[in-house]
């Protein structure tokens, strides 16, 4: 009878410990589980970057440590490196909103004074290049949706005109400029359909030549 308890203790060892080494894989091999699944050597993430002041500096996106899940867009000196919040995600909460806006991507007014943000995007075909803009005003003045009463998620490739005043984007297939400071929003076509893109290229175009 003692036999057979020692024994029944052995089994039941080996089994607790082939299932522990089940559960920790040798790291030095290489499955597709890890590089798909795990995504083990997945790169780290950096930007956007976008250049300012004539190369002197640039920005990139970085997690807040100040709010969870918020993003500040840093500035880096590019010669010595120098380390510098120039947009907190404190001041990328919407008004009513608990969180900060996710920012997929941004572009900056050739004045530097506006920022104009990308987020909640969806996938159109192969890239998220439908979602939210939003645009930041540095000088004090808040944020602001744009789009006007359009449902969320259905603007594209918004770009600020050349003075930073107003921003023309692209909308059920037909273009719009909306002006940032009296909120006019102007359509420039009526035509757009399902099979008449103004904008923007069709399926085609970035399937087979990357063109969007």
């Amino acid at each position: 009878m003692k036999a057979r308890r020692v024994l029944l203790l052995v089994l039941l060892a080996t089994v607790c410990a082939g299932n522990l080494f089940a559960q920790q894989p040798d790291p030095s091999v290489l499955t597709l589980k890890r590089i798909f699944t795990d995504r083990d050597f997945r790169a780290e993430r950096f930007g956007p970057a976008r250049w300012l002041e004539d190369g002197k500096a640039y920005t990139t996106v970085e997690p807040s440590s100040d709010i969870k899940e918020g993003q500040d867009i840093i500035r880096y000196e590019a010669d010595s490196g120098a380390r510098s919040v120039l947009v907190a995600a404190k001041t990328l909460v919407p008004a009513g909103a608990r969180t900060a806006l996710a920012i997929d991507d941004y572009v900056w007014s050739d004045d530097g004074k506006r920022l104009l943000i990308f987020t909640n995007s969806q996938q159109v075909w192969r890239q998220r290049t439908r979602g939210d803009y939003w645009v930041a005003d540095l000088t004090g003045k808040g944020l602001k949706k744009l789009g006007g009463n359009a449902a969320p998620a259905t603007l594209m490739f918004a770009k600020f005109s050349p003075d930073g005043r107003r921003v023309g984007y692209v909308r059920g297939n037909n273009l719009y400029v909306e002006d940032l400071v009296t909120g006019r929003i102007r359509q420039l076509t009526i035509n757009g359909s399902p099979t008449l893109i103004n904008g923007t290229f069709d399926w085609v175009y970035e399937e087979e030549l990357d063109l969007r």
